[in-house]
């Protein structure tokens, strides 16, 4: 073990990281523990006190119903195993949080805990507060909602086996898939392909929770659903994670590595989540996910959307005769089944400065955002659908918008067509 002074200075080499320079609450939190450790105070340290002195709560401040401490726990042991993967991977000592403590500890690299730099973290809460599960009536809830983890793991491994059935030979490169692929492939820029992984909310290595509607953990944790669920499994703690991606998103991504890989070498995966505004200044980015995941980042892009995301569907803001206004998410609306089809909408725009090209595939449905990747690498679609968006000029827009409709069969896509397609305009 190493002395206060040392442990300050691996404190303020972490903080003054790229890994932490943009998380503020982890960086308030490191350095609030660092100085209760260095004091000798922080095995004393409450989950209250570090509610209030770190993060400002008020004396009414109740850890049983407010779980931001744990959440911030958790954050931050993520924050140095992130750390400690890429930018500290070489640093000859590591600063830990051990699990169920306060107090920061270090150590010489080769006495690492195995845990901490490099592996997946999971957060436990502190001793002092685990609360323990009571039997009543809602017992039952808890094994339903543990039973159907499981059935979506299960359910995960045996789509993805199915949509690997669309993975046969796109034959060779087009001239109309250069067309399409051109600004993502024959740029000296990276190529960063950002798969959408949704918001959970984990009952202590129990249960997963989420809702579809919601992305940010604020917005999760005070929904009254949520409180009701966590109400029935005893009041767990809980925290935030991103760690599963749809069944769509990984054959998508095995995709696109596949057929751009031999004209695009500089490419790589990041998590949506993840993804930062100077990624999209820097890199071009595909983007690949339901909506609203990305809806954000294209409003602030420096071109006019035609097409809109709204409740229930996409929005046709300028219908031409014989158009619709509205096109609906998905038919059969409501449960996502295997069976059905959904629209697909891809965007191509400007990134944040205009140096750089952004493509979503956007869909609420997973096995429509595959089939929509599949057709975008397929020679024959290419070839019908820049044919439809050529203009007088005799190339396509630089920037548009292509509605398409997929159609799809025990989760395999089976047809997808063209809907519509129009013209962006930079600001």
């Amino acid at each position: 073990m190493q002395g206060v002074h040392e442990l300050s200075g691996l404190v303020e080499r972490v903080l003054q990281s790229e890994t932490f320079r943009n998380a503020p609450s982890s960086r308030r939190l490191l350095r609030y523990l660092a100085d209760r450790s260095v004091a000798g105070e922080a095995d004393q340290l409450k989950e209250y006190t570090i509610g209030v002195d770190a993060f400002g709560k008020g004396a009414d401040y109740n850890p049983r119903t407010d779980s931001t401490v744990r959440i911030q726990i958790g954050r931050l042991r993520q924050k140095l195993a992130e750390y400690y993967r890429d930018e500290g991977k070489n640093d000859a000592a590591v600063v830990d949080l051990p699990k169920g403590r306060f107090s920061l500890t270090s150590a010489a690299r080769d006495t690492v805990p195995a845990d901490l730099p490099g592996m997946e973290t999971t957060v436990d809460s502190p001793a002092e507060i685990e609360v323990a599960l009571q039997p009543n009536r809602w017992r039952t809830v808890a094994l339903a909602v543990g039973g159907l983890c499981l059935l979506l793991f299960a359910y995960s491994l045996y789509a993805f086996v199915r949509l690997r059935s669309i993975q046969v030979a796109a034959g060779p490169w087009s001239p109309e898939l250069t067309e399409l692929w051109q600004p993502l492939i024959g740029s000296s820029r990276p190529l960063a392909i950002a798969v959408g992984d949704p918001l959970f909310l984990q009952f202590e290595n129990r249960a997963l929770y989420r809702e579809l509607s919601k992305e940010k953990a604020d917005d999760l944790m005070n929904s009254p659903h949520f409180r009701a669920v966590n109400e029935a499994l005893g009041g767990l703690a809980t925290r935030p994670v991103h760690y599963y991606s749809a069944v769509g998103e990984v054959t998508a991504a095995f995709l696109l590595g596949q057929r751009l890989g031999p004209y695009q070498k500089n490419m790589s995966v990041v998590r949506s989540s993840q993804l930062q505004w100077d990624q999209l200044a820097a890199s071009n980015v595909l983007l690949i996910g339901p909506p609203r995941f990305f809806v954000d980042k294209l409003g602030s892009m420096p071109v006019s959307l035609e097409i809109t995301e709204v409740t229930d569907g996409f929005v046709n803001l300028h219908p031409q005769a014989g158009e619709p206004s509205l096109f609906k998410y998905r038919d059969p609306p409501g449960f996502i089944t295997e069976d059905g089809e959904a629209c697909v909408l891809v965007t191509h725009a400007a990134g944040p400065e205009g140096k750089t090209d952004i493509e979503t595939f956007a869909s609420n449905s997973t096995f429509a955002r595959a089939g929509a990747i599949n057709a975008f690498t397929d020679p024959a679609f290419a070839a019908t659908l820049t044919g439809k968006m050529r203009g007088a000029s005799g190339r396509i827009p630089q920037y548009f918008q292509v509605l398409l409709k997929v159609k799809y069969k025990g989760g395999v896509p089976t047809e997808t067509s063209y809907i519509l397609h129009r013209e962006l305009r930079r600001h």
